[in-house]
């Protein structure tokens, strides 16, 4: 086994520290690619990678659409389209629940026509009523059925 001298030893980890960030950089541009719409990276079969792009965001809406149910009952057949039309351009940031609410906000300002009723019901998820707490009246009933 030979022993680097100093120099060599510089050089090579001078070597190692670029391939590191040329690995992280393609790294960076696949994942822009897969979750971002980003531009597809040389030497990656682009149908593959929008192909694994798509089924991203498919169970993306799927799991955004089992932590927050109202949101494909409100929008009905529209949710599927418009969830894949909203992550085309806005990647993950934060949990699922945030996604949903980042999602019905995009909806109500960018998502294109809504009906009223359909609106109304987005705003309302999005800022429910806050909750009164309980009168003298129900607390007293309460304390009798103990």
């Amino acid at each position: 086994m030979t022993d680097l001298t100093g120099t060599a030893r510089d050089t090579a980890d001078q070597d190692l520290a670029a391939a590191r960030r040329r690995l992280a950089r393609r790294q960076e541009e696949l994942l822009a690619a897969l979750v971002a719409g980003g531009p597809v990276p040389p030497g990656f079969d682009e149908r593959q990678v929008r192909a694994q792009s798509t089924g991203l965001a498919a169970k993306r809406r799927d799991t955004t659409a089992k932590v927050a149910p109202d949101l494909p009952r409100t929008l009905g057949a529209g949710y599927g389209p418009l969830f894949l039309d909203y992550a085309r351009s806005h990647p993950q940031t934060g949990g699922y629940r945030a996604d949903a609410r980042a999602f019905a906000q995009w909806v109500l300002t960018d998502g294109g026509p809504l009906a009223a009723d359909h609106r109304r019901a987005l705003e309302q998820w999005l800022h429910p009523a806050p909750v009164r707490p309980p009168g003298p009246l129900t607390r007293l009933r309460r304390a009798l059925r103990r």
